[in-house]
């Protein structure tokens, strides 16, 4: 499976998901445009400040709670970094 393919079945499958809301699908997406620029690494890394503003998210705290829901309900891995160059470390679960 190609690279789009995988992106569009992540998003598919994210859209299609009753269970989230539209800020699940804020993050999903401002992940999904991340992976796009890492050039499909899997896994990449994101700052959370970059992430929080494309996914037009304010609260730090509603950033945490949705990134733990969506590694609960598998659509990704996240791995939190304290570093504040490198960032924390999301694998799309395809």
């Amino acid at each position: 499976m190609n690279n789009i393919e995988q992106l569009s079945n992540f998003l598919l499958r994210v859209t299609s998901d009753r269970n989230l809301s539209t800020s699940h699908i804020s993050i999903c997406t401002a992940l999904c445009s991340t992976w796009i620029e890492s050039g499909f690494c899997n896994p990449f890394n994101v700052s959370r400040k970059d992430l929080m503003m494309a996914a037009k998210i304010k609260s730090t705290s509603t950033y945490h709670k949705i990134l733990n829901e969506l590694t609960k309900s598998k659509y990704v891995e996240y791995k939190p970094s304290y570093h504040p160059i490198k960032g924390s470390e999301i694998l799309i679960l395809i």
